[in-house]
């Protein structure tokens, strides 16, 4: 049997707005100069506190969302936002392309906006688990004569378990991982797969469950990729393998961070393997 287990970890406990003024990495970055936040989506634990920013900072949110969130609280006593989170505050809807995806920018099978004008950022419609779910995804070094460029795929809440995205017939079961044997692995999958994932995501946090599910398909395509890091919120299994802000990511490549975290979250099957052991 496998366990499932869900936390929502906070490694830091200051807002962003506080590390940008302390500025413990000496960058020069202060809430000012941002010029906007950007929600994944509007789930309490990924919408940070938006009045720390000066009104100058606008707010991005993914399709539907102000209609879906506005009036706030205290304003609409069932609101999941606050109205202090946009008040004074141009908030800009994102808008992907054609309803349909025609004539629209596409990364991969994503509808996608190139949100800087010049490659460097895209976010990309991932709807399924919230309205207007985004994720988001960054260049972090250009093409070069060694090789092309590498991204990081930022996956908000497109699913919260690394096990929803692997294995697959592009990711296949390893041979081993770590000190253990895929056979052993592939005994705890609930379909004695190699190239299935082992988890899917659940209705109840993924109430629009068939697009989510699609929308888990494509991640499973950029997650096959060498050349993108997949990153997810909720990934404990990432914990202490990357570094936080102010360090960079850039060099994920180079550092082989993709090779050594890809299949981390079989870890969290210890108990299963001992019971088989």
């Amino acid at each position: 049997m496998i366990k499932s287990i869900t936390a929502v970890v906070n490694p830091d406990n200051r807002d962003i707005a506080q590390m940008l003024t302390e500025d413990e990495g000496g960058l020069g970055i202060k809430p000012k100069d941002v010029e906007a936040v950007i929600w994944s989506h509007s789930h309490f634990d990924h919408v940070g506190d938006p009045s720390t920013f000066p009104t100058t900072t606008d707010l991005v949110v993914g399709p539907g969302v102000k209609a879906a969130s506005w009036p706030g609280w205290p304003s609409n006593p069932e609101g999941k936002v606050l109205d202090a989170d946009a008040e004074g505050r141009v908030v800009r809807e994102v808008r992907f392309g054609d309803e349909d995806g025609q004539g629209g920018l596409m990364i991969g099978r994503f509808r996608a906006m190139d949100y800087f004008g010049d490659g460097s950022f895209y976010l990309l419609d991932a709807p399924g688990h919230a309205v207007g779910h985004m994720c988001g995804l960054a260049r972090v070094t250009p093409s070069s004569a060694a090789g092309g460029s590498s991204f990081v795929f930022m996956g908000a809440d497109g699913c919260h378990h690394a096990g929803v995205l692997r294995p697959t017939e592009y990711l296949p079961l390893p041979g081993t991982v770590g000190s253990c044997p895929g056979a052993l692995l592939q005994q705890l999958h609930p379909h004695g797969s190699a190239v299935r994932p082992f988890f899917s995501v659940s209705p109840q946090l993924f109430p629009d469950h068939e697009t989510a599910l699609e929308t888990v398909r494509k991640m499973e395509e950029i997650d096959a990729s060498e050349d993108i890091l997949v990153v997810i919120a909720h990934d404990l299994s990432l914990r202490g393998q990357i570094d936080f802000y102010p360090k960079d990511i850039n060099g994920w490549k180079k550092t082989a961070v993709r090779d050594k975290t890809r299949w981390l979250f079989c870890r969290d099957f210890e108990g299963g393997i001992e019971g088989n052991g």
